[in-house]
């Protein structure tokens, strides 16, 4: 029984969610806007290139088997 308890409690503090600290935060932001800057350039690389072929946008994800929904 008291091995069970044990194993419960340690459970519960496995479950917690570390705090991440300021600088890990500063990181995240930093890289969330990177990955948007760079998602952003895709859109526009992926426009000109429909504009040049005279195709729809969603032709050139179809073409490149990209997802439309992110």
């Amino acid at each position: 029984m008291k091995d069970k308890k044990s194993r419960k409690k340690s459970r519960k503090t496995a479950i917690k969610p570390k705090e991440a600290s300021d600088l890990e935060k500063r990181k995240i932001i930093e890289l969330m806007h990177e990955y948007n800057d760079l998602k952003d350039a895709t859109q526009l690389v992926l426009g000109a290139l429909a504009t040049l072929k005279s195709i729809p946008i969603g032709s050139v994800y179809a073409t490149y088997n990209l997802p439309r929904d992110e």
